[in-house]
């Protein structure tokens, strides 16, 4: 566990860096693009500029310089579409950026890319009324300051796809636009400034595949009417994200062992592990709240060789040869987290959380062969642990380390053990890794 919390710090390192000196490695495109396909592992900025052509360029330290020609020169251009590919080499989230007229037919964030624009125009209608103006795919991240839709025959269709998320600051025109949200993604905006109306349409994963597997919910139109002179929206915005997501962590406990060297619960080590299902609640562009049901296992490894007896554990030293004990415990309660995102892009938050839960039961297991791995016996024990816990914690979370979503420190606000059971006031403090 010290390996794999090591491991994730270096990680952080490498991806936050020291201060370097950074150069930007850039090639200039005299051609019109209409279609514009990205890929994961960049931070794309789209800069828009009433130039004739485009510039791209891709900002690295200047230690990767040379890998970044090679990247720079790899951005396909084909006829008047052009493709940012997927960054293998360099480190995730190396900013590309893309300066010159954000007019494009269509914008595809394919799945775990990540955008942002300070200002794009809907160019709808140059490209099929079949094709999506707007389209991201799984786990994909846009963010766009500016939103700007010309007139009605530039009304943009926007697709956002499973736990995929595009937030507007404002949205302006004369247009409209079709937004239609797919199994748990996110759609959000700031201000509607639009004359024409928003249609949002949210779909459930139904699983039915291979046929379509998705089912309507809800059709919402957003419209704006003009009072004392001001654009007023007229529609309610969704605040629960009804999708069920899946939620866990894996932690070590330390500080939680009797001063008593003597004593049967003395310990080298606890494991903890979590499981549970949780929902989100949105409340605005930094703050949100998600809660749900948990399951927590955990594992003490004792130092000392003993056995249950009389509803209690008792030390044996020596009775046995080779004797390995490790108690367990399991709880199932309900966890709060109150997360903030201090950016807009809404990758990286940090969360304050409650986790209130029951004792469901506890077990000694006993081991005396250490030749066979499965050569072990269980028991049920009584009236060791505390029936209730109350953990609070702090985390920082983040989606740009694959399958680790962040890293947490807690510790439990109640006596781990039951009156009677130590007379120290054990108090200890986890870190986990959110999963």
């Amino acid at each position: 566990m010290k390996r794999i919390i090591l491991s994730l710090a270096i990680l952080w390192a490498a991806q936050i860096g020291f201060a370097q000196e950074e150069v930007a490695i850039e090639q200039n495109i005299n051609t019109s693009i209409n279609y514009l396909n990205i890929n994961a592992g960049w931070n794309v900025r789209l800069m828009h500029r009433e130039t004739e052509g485009y510039r791209i360029a891709i900002v690295v330290p200047k230690q990767y310089e040379e890998i970044a020609i090679v990247d720079v020169h790899e951005c396909i251009i084909n006829c008047d579409t052009m493709t940012i590919n997927e960054n293998t080499l360099l480190p995730r989230g190396t900013v590309i950026e893309l300066e010159g007229p954000m007019a494009f037919g269509q914008i595809t964030l394919l799945n775990n890319a990540t955008a942002e624009a300070d200002y794009v125009v809907s160019s709808a209608a140059s490209v099929s009324e079949k094709e999506t103006n707007l389209h991201l795919r799984k786990n994909a991240s846009l963010l766009v300051k500016h939103y700007h839709i010309p007139n009605k025959e530039n009304s943009p269709v926007m697709d956002v796809w499973d736990q995929a998320r595009l937030t507007i600051d404002t949205i302006s025109g004369e247009g409209d636009a079709v937004v239609n949200v797919y199994a748990g993604a996110d759609f959000q905006y700031g201000i509607n400034a639009l004359h024409g109306k928003i249609t949002l349409s949210e779909y459930d994963k139904t699983g039915n595949w291979p046929n379509w597997p998705y089912q309507q919910k809800d059709v919402k139109i957003i419209k704006t009417k003009e009072v004392d002179g001001e654009l007023v929206t007229t529609d309610r915005r969704k605040i629960w994200n009804d999708a069920i997501a899946l939620d866990g962590g894996i932690g070590v406990l330390q500080g939680n062992t009797p001063t008593d060297p003597n004593s049967p619960l003395l310990q080298s080590t606890t494991l903890s592990v979590k499981l549970g299902m949780t929902t989100y609640f949105k409340f605005s562009n930094h703050w949100g709240l998600n809660t749900g049901i948990l399951w927590n296992h955990n594992k003490k490894s004792l130092c000392h060789q003993v056995k249950y007896e009389n509803n209690e554990l008792l030390v044996t030293d020596g009775h046995e040869d080779y004797q390995r004990n490790r108690l367990t415990n399991n709880y199932l309660g309900v966890p709060v987290n109150l997360y903030f995102y201090p950016w807009k892009r809404q990758t990286e938050s940090f969360s304050l959380d409650f986790y209130c839960a029951r004792l469901l039961g506890e077990r000694l297991f006993t081991t005396t062969d250490p030749t066979k791995l499965f050569a072990r016996t269980s028991e049920k024990v009584d009236n060791i642990f505390n029936p209730w816990k109350l953990e609070v914690g702090l985390s920082f979370n983040t989606q740009h380390l694959g399958f680790i979503h962040g890293i947490r420190v807690f510790t439990n606000l109640l006596p781990e053990y039951k009156p009677g059971v130590t007379t120290d006031k054990i108090r200890s403090v986890g870190v986990e890794i959110k999963l």
